[in-house]
């Protein structure tokens, strides 16, 4: 209850979520269960590896997912929520992984995934939840950025010309 409190926007802060908390909980929350279905669904993509390496790094990339979503949500301190909402007197984020990229929570969560599917041992299981997850992540980024462009102006948009959105030296 404390901590759904402090991850609540401010009162007076401007939202703009257009659904996309929901589409990305729902996303998340369905994610781990298509994940399993895939497995059961198609053992023909089964991953042969030797001593179970595939699994161990599947664990190994999850559990680095998890801390850079927590060390990501950590930085961004009490500028973090779960809603899209731009607080008066909020400033960018340049520090920690807000360094190189405007979204490195988003892409903990989604490492957290890959490593999952990873650990099924099964191709389809590896992409899907994958892929499911990222487009959701998609549409949210799109509203998020458009809102912290309106909402914080120009340091924003230069902090988008030095930074990669999700993923370094690609996207």
């Amino acid at each position: 209850m404390i901590l759904s409190r402090r991850l609540r926007s401010a009162q007076n802060a401007q939202k703009s979520d257009k659904g996309s908390k929901l589409i990305v909980i729902l996303a998340a929350t369905l994610a781990v269960p298509i994940g399993f279905l895939m497995a059961i669904a198609f053992p023909g993509f089964f991953i042969s590896t030797r001593w179970g390496i595939l699994f161990d790094a599947g664990i190994v990339v999850c559990l680095s997912g998890i801390l850079l979503r927590l060390y990501s949500i950590r930085t961004l301190g009490r500028s973090f929520t779960y809603d899209v909402a731009i607080s008066p007197g909020q400033q960018v984020v340049e520090r920690g992984p807000y360094r190189w990229l405007r979204h490195p929570s988003y892409l903990g969560s989604l490492l957290v995934e890959l490593g999952f599917g990873m650990s099924l041992t099964n191709w389809v299981a590896l992409f899907v939840p994958a892929i499911w997850l990222g487009t959701a992540y998609a549409y949210r980024i799109g509203i998020e950025e458009k809102a912290l462009l309106d909402g914080l102006g120009a340091p924003y948009h230069e902090y988008m010309q030095r930074t990669w959105r999700l993923i370094p030296f690609v996207f």
